[in-house]
């Protein structure tokens, strides 16, 4: 998120901070949830002066709306997801209005307001030409926020590991 503090992301989200911690622990620590769950648990860093980056391992808040959107208010939001089954999501937010919507992996199905003016950048990245479609998504996000993503930027980051509820319950 741009111009939007970890500390802010957290409040905004309603998410309770547990541990500052590094890139394995954040990545390494589990295999993911399964079934109904209570709550989605997660890491945030900043990036630069401008972006914030909220990082989920093996979850699903890249496709709760009910948080993304109000994550966006004021501010510009991309989210990379990608499931377990391959299946996947690049979003842009820009005050809580979608402009972007589409699984990199079936890229003909788009939805938001700037689906169109967007048109290009998505196929100069390579999304639906038949290479890398995590790669063109990684690719797409770079150029929405003009910070480049690298392993070893992600590795020097401290993440403050959160959970917020997902209103679920769990299943008995």
């Amino acid at each position: 998120m741009k111009d939007v503090r970890p500390a802010q992301v957290l409040k905004r989200m309603g998410a309770k901070e547990l541990e500052r911690i590094g890139w394995r622990q954040m990545v390494g620590a589990g295999d993911g949830q399964r079934g109904a769950i209570e709550k989605y648990y997660f890491g945030v860093s900043r990036l630069d002066d401008e972006w914030s980056l909220v990082i989920e391992d093996n979850g699903s808040l890249g496709r709760a709306d009910e948080l993304l959107r109000p994550l966006s208010e004021g501010t510009t939001l991309v989210c990379l997801y990608r499931a377990a089954d391959g299946s996947g999501r690049f979003l842009l937010l820009e005050d809580g209005a979608v402009q972007l919507d589409f699984d990199p992996q079936a890229p003909n199905r788009r939805s938001g307001a700037r689906v169109d003016a967007l048109a290009q950048e998505i196929s100069a990245v390579g999304i639906g030409a038949g290479g890398d479609a995590t790669a063109g998504a990684f690719a797409l996000a770079e150029r929405a926020t003009g910070v480049g993503l690298s392993l070893e930027m992600l590795q020097e980051r401290t993440y403050l590991f959160s959970e917020v509820p997902t209103g679920q319950r769990k299943s008995q």
